[in-house]
């Protein structure tokens, strides 16, 4: 697939979120671009989290296409090598 060079970068989106009231997560979502597709490798990112932070479900984990840190600093950690 070609690259859409009309294309805007887009800035990686970033919040948290809350479960119930009591447990925070932080969350970083992978930008796409005007066609709907990743700017970024998706699964290049999840695999770089495994090595980074362990297996999916101990301190982050994939939901919606977004990625959640229990940890603000792994957020930030996130973004800095993705963003």
């Amino acid at each position: 697939m070609i690259p859409n060079i009309n294309s805007e970068k887009k800035s990686m989106r970033t919040g948290k979120a809350e479960g119930w009231g009591v447990f925070k997560y932080y969350w970083a979502e992978i930008p796409v671009d005007d066609d709907g597709e990743y700017t970024l490798d998706f699964e290049q990112a999840k695999e770089w989290c495994e090595t980074q932070f362990e297996a999916e479900g101990t301190r982050w984990f994939v939901k919606n296409e977004k990625f959640y840190f229990k940890n603000e600093q792994d957020m930030t950690m996130f973004i800095l090598r993705w963003s």
